[in-house]
């Protein structure tokens, strides 16, 4: 194996499409850049990588990360066994077996791909949170009719999965199409939420007790085609070939009042602290048709390719694409150093 201080551990990109799913396979989701990109990164940097590859639990993973003892690992891990939900699971091995490791811990990864869980954490602690609602599957929708327009997602995918063009419903018989596709498809509950028609914002953010907000990013839908909603759906952020990708432009920084970049850095830093995030992290928000701002949801694994919107804030605030991995690397080592001089002291 040669002589390696860390490791870079991701999951190789699923091919295998969902029967009966609109949303389909692009190259871009099978494509994993943000791997090489880290280990050349970490090499830049002054660390000898070890990358390795998991797709599922096994003897041989564990035997391997103990013989690599490595001083922490890049935890890049989306999925294992084949399933998203399962992901928070890596990270509680890694803390187990006392590995330092880069990103948030079991909780907060678990608690991101629960969408209406977030949503009930946000409401108790004073953030605001697009209102919604559950419907699981075999239960038929409420007589009390909703007021539309309302959006409807898996409540506990990723990557956008689940929403499309029919994700926006304006009338009964669309909500009933929509959350019918969600159950059938996806196989669980359907989150119902207001639509808001409004500006659509992401924020980057990187630390580890004292987070800071990188530069803020708006999405353009101007030239979103007739009849389109106005979403980041899935094809709009894997299929570079569609109308969608080419009309969802990220501009960022965004050109904003400083009063309103006040407000969303606030919401966006307590709604990171509230999930608890840490070493980075993106949240997605979205202001109503009033200007009113509302978290969509918490990503505490997003996507840190050198064109990923993460890494284009992080240039915007000013750091290279080096100087970002070796900062989220240093708060793994930082963690570890706190736990061994803690059991030494002992």
């Amino acid at each position: 194996m040669g002589r390696s201080d860390c490791v870079v551990l991701y999951n190789a990109a699923s091919i295998v499409e969902i029967e009966g799913s609109e949303e389909r396979t692009y190259p871009s989701t099978v494509l994993r850049e943000e791997v090489i990109a880290v280990e050349e990164s970490l090499r830049e940097a002054g660390f000898s990588p070890y990358v390795l590859s998991v797709e599922h639990f096994s003897r041989e993973l564990i035997q391997t990360l103990a013989k690599l003892a490595p001083r922490f690992v890049f935890n890049l891990c989306e999925a294992i066994n084949g399933k998203c939900e399962f992901e928070m699971c890596v990270a509680g091995l890694l803390d187990l077996m006392k590995i330092p490791y880069t990103g948030s811990g079991p909780m907060a990864l678990g608690l991101g791909l629960d969408k209406f869980r977030v949503k009930k954490l946000f409401q108790a602690s004073g953030i605001p949170a697009a209102r919604g609602y559950l419907l699981a599957p075999g239960k038929k929708l409420s007589a009390r009719r909703p007021r539309f327009p309302v959006i409807v997602k898996p409540v506990h995918e990723d990557a956008s999965l689940g929403i499309n063009s029919n994700s926006v419903c304006h009338t009964w018989a669309q909500l009933e199409k929509q959350v019918g596709y969600v159950h059938s498809v996806y196989l669980q509950e359907a989150l119902v939420e207001e639509y808001l028609d409004g500006r659509e914002f992401n924020v980057s953010i990187i630390g580890d007790g004292d987070p800071e907000v990188l530069a803020i990013s708006e999405i353009d839908f101007s030239g979103m085609p007739e009849g389109e909603p106005r979403i980041v759906s899935y094809r709009a952020k894997w299929d570079e070939e569609s109308p969608m990708y080419r009309c969802t432009t990220p501009m960022c920084p965004a050109d904003i009042p400083r009063r309103l970049e006040n407000r969303i850095r606030d919401i966006a830093l307590r709604s990171y602290r509230c999930v608890g995030c840490r070493d980075y992290g993106r949240v997605d928000m979205r202001a109503d048709a009033r200007g009113a701002l509302y978290v969509l949801e918490v990503n505490p694994n997003p996507d840190i390719a050198p064109n990923a919107g993460f890494a284009r804030a992080a240039g915007a605030a000013g750091y290279t694409y080096t100087k970002i991995i070796s900062k989220i690397a240093q708060f793994a080592l930082e963690r570890g150093a706190k736990v061994a001089s803690t059991v030494y002291a002992l």
